[in-house]
């Protein structure tokens, strides 16, 4: 049959409803609230090299570099034990293709008349898969021998029959055997409905008519990309993320220390280029990411940022791409390093990293501008593994994921979701409370959206929320083992001057604090113990665990949002009046009860809030909109005799030569890290971060604002060359 553009989409769409049927499978037959409830999983199809060719959008990162685990199968296995029909392979090592221990990975080949034809895929987080410390995470990992280790892959199933022996095997790891068996049932299932669904297509279409349409698709994926990739500026785009772990200086281990995820990321014609490099040397163990999980995160990012309306297909996407890393490093491990902890710390950095480069880079396209999209939440304290025993004896082990509950990023002309979670995890979401308080001892005292906590701009970002639960029905303390990165400072970038969101919180308090009527921090923080978590932490009877997620960025000068839309805000409880008037400048006042902006003093606020950006001076206004080739939403690159210039697109402010030093022609001002939260400076450590914010030294506008390390240098977030005379020409 001939395979024309209709059926090509038939096809392709057809693949996608394979995958989400899948997904249906595998939550239907698993026990496990991480699948059900939180969706910590990911289904895929893959061409007969492994290559991925649909992948469902729950965690995106778990499927977009399964081509790693099926090419060492196809290499090392294709004699003994060999491949194939009916067989499937499991595996959950970083090192290889998963991203940590704990996400469990199944592939099986499918075969038509004896041809291999395609692979499909599934990976599920489990609630444990051994190791010294319940949940699969070890703060005091020195290594990967103090971890789960990890699983090369086997041959689980073969000829369709599960190996009992290897099955035994797995299950005798692991502290939840019951639910770790019905995962694997329920992938076993979700692998086969999706083998039987491409055999109909077979049926239809022919198995050579199947292949060819897979191939077809990826190299039209491939060539719209490389399209999309021709119509972005060229260049460099910059940007640091940090984590805090221990390091180890000679014998001595130092808690609490800072490793930095360092990403240089150059676009020519149609190739990217993610340079790793410049990050630091790897942890002694947990948070260390493997090249696998540097590749995924990447990936998903790309997927997100930079795929809007072209098909969400890695196998094309990857043939554009490069990434350069460093052996050793905490973005691309070396064995043994511990790397259990990687997704919800070193990972979230990379997944920042390439977010925020992404976002400048479509910012600065006249053509996709509208799809830069300010950073959606990092990981939080939120994410928490959770072990213990109820009040009968039993013992019990799972991962909560209330972190999913973080803001959206902000983008040119719409505000960040509130509470949507990340954006490289479309499908993922927090377990229901009531489906928590179930099937574990805990009992949930408030969930709730948390005012303030959205990254200010002239677009906000999505606001966070705010978790709290105690034991219940339990006279034993709870294992708490929380991910709790971005304490010290905040974690998820704004873009165009647009704040960061906020960062995360975490304390344990006496169960007596009515926190179901706080209205967040700023009530509760003068009655915490403020301490950040650590391989000891405990909630014990009578006291209780808060939590908060991370606000989305913002978009913008925040002294340029609609008053109107910061009143709307205020009265829906997403921006209180203090932080309308500390983020915003806007001056809230009462009448007759109502809340109302006071224009007047408002006006006052920000007319001397720019004043005061530019060391006391009357801002220059300009002459209206410059023109000259786009660089960003706040810079243009113009002719002049002495070459291309670059300046303020608000005010026309000669700043800098093109290619020069440009943010040293900027005002900066520095801030504390916790500048706009009520606890974040209470943490140890945190007074090692900076906020550091960029003005144009003409109108004051806020241009970036980057979180940086005290006392190193400013960083150059953007290098775009000028422009060839024979671009200029075409």
């Amino acid at each position: 049959m001939t395979i024309g553009p209709i059926e090509l989409e038939i096809i392709r769409h057809r693949m996608e409803a394979i995958n989400a049927d899948a997904g249906e499978t595998l939550v239907r037959v698993s026990g496990s609230q991480i699948a059900s409830e939180a969706s910590d999983f990911n289904t895929a199809i893959m061409t007969a090299d492994g290559t991925v060719v649909s992948c469902s959008k729950f965690i995106l990162v778990q499927s977009t570099s399964l081509n790693l685990i099926v090419r060492d199968i196809l290499d090392r296995y294709g004699e003994n034990p060999g491949i194939g029909p009916g067989d499937q392979f499991l595996t959950n090592d970083p090192y290889l293709g998963t991203l940590h221990q704990p996400d469990v990975t199944l592939v099986a080949p499918i075969f038509h008349d004896g041809r291999l034809i395609a692979w499909a895929g599934s990976t599920v987080h489990e609630p444990d898969v051994g190791g010294p410390v319940s949940g699969g995470f070890n703060y005091a990992a020195r290594s990967i021998f103090d971890e789960a280790i990890p699983i090369p892959p086997v041959k689980i199933v073969e000829s369709g029959r599960i190996r009992r022996d290897i099955e035994r095997d797995y299950l005798a790891r692991t502290r939840t055997p019951e639910l770790n068996a019905l995962d694997l049932l329920g992938q076993i299932a979700a692998n086969r409905a999706s083998e039987r669904q491409l055999l109909e297509l077979c049926a239809v279409y022919g198995a050579n008519g199947l292949v060819e349409a897979m191939d077809t698709l990826l190299a039209s994926t491939e060539a719209a990309f490389r399209r999309r990739l021709k119509e972005l500026p060229d260049g460099i785009w910059r940007e640091n993320s940090f984590i805090q772990h221990e390091q180890r200086r000679g014998a001595d281990y130092m808690p609490n220390q800072v490793y930095a995820v360092r990403l240089a990321m150059a676009k020519s014609a149609d190739r990217l280029t993610f340079d790793f490099t410049a990050s630091d040397d790897q942890a002694p163990g947990a948070v260390n990411s493997t090249y696998p999980t540097l590749a995924n995160f990447t990936m998903a990012a790309v997927l997100v940022h930079i795929c809007q309306g072209l098909p969400w297909m890695p196998g094309a996407i990857w043939r554009t791409i490069d990434i350069r890393t460093r052996k050793a490093s905490v973005v691309d491990a070396e064995w043994p390093a511990g790397v259990a902890m990687s997704t919800g710390t070193s990972a979230q950095a990379i997944r920042n990293c390439v977010s925020a480069c992404l976002a400048r880079l479509l910012d600065g396209s006249e053509k996709h501008a509208h799809m830069a999209m300010a950073s959606s939440q990092s990981s939080g304290a939120g994410g928490m593994s959770i072990s213990g025993h109820r009040l009968d004896g039993r013992p019990f082990t799972t991962l909560f994921l209330d972190e999913l509950s973080g803001g959206g990023g902000a983008t040119v002309d719409t505000d960040g979701c509130d509470t949507s979670g990340t954006a490289t995890s479309p499908g993922a979401t927090p377990s229901n409370i009531e489906t928590n308080e179930a099937y574990y001892p805990v009992l949930y005292l408030t969930r709730l959206e948390l005012a303030d906590t959205g990254g200010p701009g002239m677009r906000r970002g999505g606001v966070g929320a705010m978790h709290a639960y105690r034991p219940h029905r339990t006279d034993r303390s709870i294992a708490l083992l929380s991910m709790a990165q971005g304490l010290q400072h905040p974690a998820t970038m704004g873009l165009a001057g647009g704040e960061p969101g906020s960062p995360s919180g975490f304390a344990i308090m006496s169960g007596d604090v009515p926190v179901d009527h706080a209205m967040g921090w700023p009530d509760l923080a003068d009655v915490v113990e403020i301490r950040l978590p650590d391989a000891r932490t405990q909630l014990h009877p009578g006291h209780m665990l808060v939590t908060s997620s991370q606000g989305g960025g913002g978009f913008g000068d925040p002294l340029e949002r609609d008053t109107a839309a910061v009143l709307a805000d205020v009265l829906d409880g997403l921006v209180s009046t203090e932080g309308a008037l500390r983020d915003f400048g806007v001056v809230m006042r009462r009448d007759d009860e109502r809340v109302l902006v006071d224009r007047g003093a408002t006006d006052a606020e920000r007319k001397a809030r720019r004043s005061t950006r530019i060391g006391e001076r009357e801002p220059y206004r300009g002459g209206g909109a410059v023109g000259g080739r786009r660089l960003s939403s706040h810079f243009r690159a113009v002719e002049t005799a002495n070459g291309e210039q670059v300046a303020c697109a608000s005010c026309g402010c000669r700043l800098c030569g093109l290619g020069e030093r440009l943010y040293s022609s900027l005002v900066l001002h520095e801030a504390p890290a916790g500048e706009r939260s009520a606890i974040t400076d209470r943490y140890p450590g945190s007074e090692r971060f900076r906020i550091r914010h960029f003005y144009c030294p003409g109108c004051a506008r806020q241009v970036d604002v980057q979180v940086a390390l005290a006392g190193e240098p400013v960083l150059e977030a953007m290098d775009v060359r000028p422009q060839a005379k024979s671009e200029a020409r075409s």
